[in-house]
């Protein structure tokens, strides 16, 4: 009779070193509470720099570090995100170490940029500043040098027209949006839905993105766009199922944003980015049988 064959010694290897870890982890726990979330919090920060490839920012030369600075404003404050990259990789996440370190300002209103993760990846401040357009100012330090990027707030705006919780009929093919400010090529959509399906199912979707083109004075969301992209998301949700029914209706959230972008800091590396956002929000309903 063959013997039963033994596991590959790559997963013995990974199995005892789960249950090492496992066993370190039950030890630690007796020593009280602190010890075993700082346990924790190094297992989730190695298993997040395994997949980002995380890097010290000072190891680095200073144009090899592409900042994406974020810029919003919402009820008189100011809120500034901002993570570190390198060059034009994305998904490598640097660590502000040694001298380095951001900072923002508007006029004289000047704060440091705090680790919100606990894991130097995402950081971020609040300025107080109910003005229209405030001109933001972050800076990367390196010692004593400084690193300057601004970006200015696009100003409030809001939906001007249709008014109310408009129908979007399917066979309409266009559903035109003023705003109150003029139509801008940095607008961007998306749309989230509740929505059923012609069997009677139902779904939910967080966001899509959507196309829109400028039409004069409006934004012109094509209607037969909008269907592909709910029955995209409907599809989405079961991608095994071929027979997934078609959307019938939904109830619409519209997320209009404009975007500013902003002058990156020279010396910095060109794929870095700062971008201001503001954005209004519109309800509407989809029917695609009329």
């Amino acid at each position: 009779m063959d013997r039963p064959s033994s596991p590959p010694p790559s997963r013995r290897t990974s199995s005892g070193a789960f249950a090492l870890t496992l066993l370190s982890g039950l030890a630690l726990s007796a020593c009280g509470g602190s010890e075993i979330q700082s346990f924790i919090d190094d297992i989730v920060d190695d298993t997040i720099c395994g997949v980002t490839n995380c890097k010290e920012s000072e190891t680095l030369k200073v144009e090899d570090i592409s900042p994406r600075y974020k810029v919003t404003q919402d009820n008189g404050l100011v809120k500034i995100d901002a993570r570190l990259s390198q060059s034009a990789n994305l998904i490598t996440v640097v660590r502000p170490s040694g001298s380095d370190r951001m900072s923002a300002s508007i006029g004289a209103l000047r704060v440091d940029l705090t680790d919100i993760s606990g894991r130097r990846s995402d950081y971020s401040a609040k300025i107080a500043d109910a003005s229209e357009e405030p001109m933001v100012t972050i800076n990367f330090h390196r010692g004593a040098d400084v690193y300057t990027s601004t970006v200015k707030m696009p100003k409030p705006f809001s939906v001007q027209s249709p008014t109310g919780t408009p129908l979007i009929a399917r066979s309409s093919g266009q559903f035109k949006v003023q705003m109150t400010q003029l139509p801008s090529s940095n607008m961007s959509l998306l749309v989230a839905a509740q929505c059923r399906r012609a069997d009677g199912s139902s779904f939910e979707s967080k966001g899509e993105p959507l196309g829109v083109a400028l039409d004069g004075a409006a934004y012109r969301i094509s209607t037969l766009d909008l269907d592909l992209v709910l029955n995209r998301a409907s599809k989405g949700i079961d991608p095994a199922n071929p027979n997934t029914s078609l959307v019938q209706s939904c109830d619409l959230s519209f997320n209009w944003t404009l975007n500013n972008v902003g002058s990156m800091a020279p010396g910095l590396n060109r794929y870095g980015s700062i971008v201001a956002s503001r954005s209004a929000a519109q309800k509407a309903s989809y029917d695609a049988r009329l």
